[in-house]
């Protein structure tokens, strides 16, 4: 077994992504009221992506999430990572409405983000911390939210080769 400082990277973002698909509020914001399993079986790299993802000749009017996982830095023991989820919808499909949320689309994508992620321990020490929050414009079709989180967590994992 190796012993790896960045191998969480790839955890995180597994974990991350299961989480968003385990919603099911999210997904009804993503691909509409009727989805099916087999919809949200196809959410992960059409709708959901791993990476900050945009396509410029993208023409389907839709909502897209995109989480990154950075190392910042280390103790003896432990160190800190950086999630950030970037949640973004093209401009003509703003207008959205579910109770108990409020804004537009893009909003309340970044809403039930941050409640879908509340779980202590699932993601290093603790519970993920929202260190800010900002609007994103990743060209000029497309608005939402930037939301940057950390967590601390054993510096060392054990790897399989």
């Amino acid at each position: 077994m190796n012993r790896t400082v960045l191998k969480d990277i790839g955890v995180f973002k597994t974990n991350l992504l299961l989480s968003f698909l385990d919603s099911p509020d999210i997904c009804e914001l993503l691909l509409g009221e009727n989805y099916t399993s087999d919809d949200v079986d196809n959410l992960v790299y059409s709708q959901i992506f791993p990476y900050l993802y945009i396509d410029e000749t993208q023409t389907e009017v839709l909502p897209y999430l995109c989480v990154e996982v950075n190392y910042i830095k280390q103790s003896r023991t432990m160190k800190t990572l950086k999630v950030t989820v970037y949640a973004y919808c093209h401009k003509d499909c703003m207008e959205y409405h579910k109770d108990g949320y409020l804004g537009t689309r893009a909003d309340i994508l970044s809403d039930m983000v941050e409640r879908q992620l509340q779980a202590p321990n699932k993601y290093g020490i603790g519970e993920l911390t929202l260190e800010s929050v900002n609007h994103y414009f990743p060209n000029n079709k497309y608005y939402g939210r930037q939301l940057i989180f950390t967590t601390s967590d054993f510096k060392f994992k054990e790897a399989d080769k």
